[in-house]
């Protein structure tokens, strides 16, 4: 059980007591998957949900879900998804926090908060040292101590917009994504700054959801029998009014530059086969330099100065659990020195120090000074590449492309 009280202003006595947590049964899964039915309509049905639950789906089944009851009741529920992201190309433990809700009998009451630190709770008792989350409201997490990471830049464009780069013909159907897509990916992890690790049941997801997969193969004795440096993923979709179709691209990973260039100049090449591409781009990619008109699809042409080129997307939210074993992990330069506050997490609070003489260890070594950094703000210099002591570029760091920017594909 995990009894927390919340933090409030509300005078003592003026709110029913919140519940405890406590780990959810094979008995709770009806009640469970009737809440997030509710909760998240629009997504999958009560009995899809339950059925999810007791078979196991992408994200487990009920061993990662908790509950707060009263009496046979359930009031509020989450799930705490074991993940390993790769920060800075090093993999490290990390509580997914996911479907957290709340009964609209027990709404208004602080509990969507105590949900939220009791999972934080817990996920820093089992050894995770990050925390990640898509949020519902970004105002609400950043007071617990995330900090929204990374953005990608949304372009609608018709495919002859791409330069014709070469390399077309290294591009294949994958038969069997299932076969070669995983150990692609895995290869790349370590080059990664935010990709997490998939299990096999997560790859299964992926790929219904994204039913076109194309392997990009390197240059010399390319075949579709062998390992590609790269893939596409993507769905068609119909564009109103009969004005043909649209491949929305889901994933676009690649191992090197040249490979990235192939699978441009492929979407390029496929303007008899759809007449629009919905591409989402890191910052880094700089993807209006190359196409020759990077305005917003169905926007206006007036005589402007500026026109609206891309839509930016946010929302996966991070938060450092354990700020030592964070350190200890990412190993920052030697006499690094951190201040942080955190009140939700008070071990992560204080003045932190790597040492200086080659011995091994991070150590807290008293108060944090005046400037201290928030845990929100110290979480947003992480994503960002900017995490004093672990500044980008690094040495033993060699992200994807030469891209520093934060990316996490999976949502949960």
């Amino acid at each position: 059980m995990y009894p927390f009280a919340m933090a409030s202003s509300t005078p003592q006595g003026s709110r029913p007591a919140l519940p405890s947590v406590r780990r959810a049964t094979e008995a709770d899964v009806r009640s469970l998957a009737a809440l997030w039915a509710l909760a998240f309509p629009g997504e999958r049905s009560a009995e899809e949900r339950a059925r999810g639950l007791r078979e196991g789906g992408a994200w487990g089944g009920i061993e990662n879900c908790w509950v707060a009851t009263t009496g046979s009741r359930l009031d509020g529920a989450f799930r705490t998804l074991p993940l390993v992201m790769h920060l800075l190309g090093r993999p490290v433990p990390t509580l997914g926090l996911a479907a957290v809700a709340v009964a609209p009998h027990a709404r208004r009451r602080g509990l969507g908060a105590h949900l939220c630190r009791a999972a934080l709770r817990i996920g820093r008792d089992r050894g995770d040292l990050l925390a990640a989350l898509y949020p519902f409201r970004t105002d609400f997490y950043a007071r617990l101590g995330f900090a929204l990471a990374g953005e990608l830049h949304r372009y609608r464009f018709p495919p002859e917009a791409l330069p014709a780069f070469d390399g077309v013909d290294r591009v294949y159907a994958c038969d069997d994504p299932l076969a070669t897509l995983p150990s692609l990916y895995e290869t790349l992890l370590p080059s990664s700054h935010g990709l997490v690790k998939r299990s096999s049941k997560r790859w299964e997801a992926v790929l219904a959801a994204s039913p076109l997969a194309f392997g990009i193969h390197g240059r010399g004795g390319a075949s579709p029998e062998g390992t590609p440096r790269g893939y596409l993923l993507g769905s068609l979709r119909k564009l109103p009014r009969g004005a043909g179709r649209e491949f929305r691209v889901t994933e676009f990973l690649a191992a090197d530059r040249d490979s990235y260039r192939a699978g441009l100049g492929w979407l390029s090449a496929q303007r008899d086969a759809w007449r629009q591409v919905t591409l989402d781009a890191l910052p880094g990619e700089q993807l209006h330099g190359l196409l020759t008109h990077p305005q917003l699809a169905g926007t206006s042409n007036a005589r402007v100065l500026w026109f609206p080129s891309a839509t930016i997307l946010r929302g996966p939210m991070v938060r450092i659990l354990d700020t030592g074993g964070l350190l200890e992990r990412l190993q920052p330069a030697r006499g690094t020195v951190l201040d942080l506050e955190d009140s939700e997490v008070p071990e992560n609070r204080g003045r932190w120090e790597v040492a200086t003489d080659g011995s091994a260890g991070v150590r807290r070594t008293g108060e944090p000074g005046p400037d201290a950094l928030h845990i929100a703000d110290a979480s947003a210099l992480l994503a960002a590449g900017r995490f004093p002591g672990l500044e980008l570029p690094r040495p033993g760091f060699s992200p994807l492309l030469g891209l520093p920017d934060f990316r996490l594909l999976d949502d949960f």
